[in-house]
């Protein structure tokens, strides 16, 4: 029972956490000018035709309504990536604190080797996604495609460097002996 009990409290501390990172992010988007510029690529207020500065027809609205999708589109990727590195340092912690002999250990490490990969799959799933956005805007598809692929290949490396190798290195040289 406590342990459906955590789980609860940690999914609703996760959307709490969510809830948080897109109203900052939306909050940085309506109140500085560096988080628009990285997602708009600095559209000034071009209009099309006749219509007055500041209207909804202008170039630079239309590029302002793309670029808080594409900063949507950014800070949901970010946070499932980040989501996928808990589990992922979760899996691993439960493995080393457990009590199962070392080749099982090493057997449920190999088992848990697709926890390593998932941050690379979000990163795909970003690249395809700012690609699919490229119909709209060019600068903010580009942003999250590459940022989500550098985030993913830079948290699948840290998990494997930081958490895999060096409880396999241990588990290894225990060998046997270690119950």
């Amino acid at each position: 029972m406590k342990k459906t009990g955590n789980r609860i409290l940690l999914a609703i501390l996760l959307i709490v956490i969510a809830a948080g990172c897109f109203y900052l992010m939306n909050y940085l988007f309506d109140h500085t000018k560096l988080v628009p510029d990285l997602f708009m690529g600095g559209a000034g207020e071009q209009v099309l035709g006749r219509v007055e500065p500041g209207s909804p027809q202008t170039l630079a609205a239309r590029e302002r309504a793309f670029g808080r999708i594409a900063m949507c589109v950014f800070t949901a990727i970010g946070l499932l990536q980040l989501f996928s590195f808990l589990v992922a340092a979760i899996v691993v912690n439960g493995i080393r604190r457990g009590s199962a002999a070392v080749k099982i250990r090493l057997k449920e490490l190999d088992n848990a080797d697709i926890f390593f990969d998932v941050p690379l799959y979000i990163g795909l799933f970003g690249t395809i996604s700012g690609f699919l956005l490229m119909v709209f805007s060019t600068h903010s598809s580009l942003v999250i495609a590459y940022s989500s692929t550098l985030f993913g290949i830079i948290l699948s490396l840290v998990l494997r460097l930081a958490l895999l190798y060096p409880l396999r290195k241990k588990l290894l040289s225990s060998g046997g002996d270690e119950k």
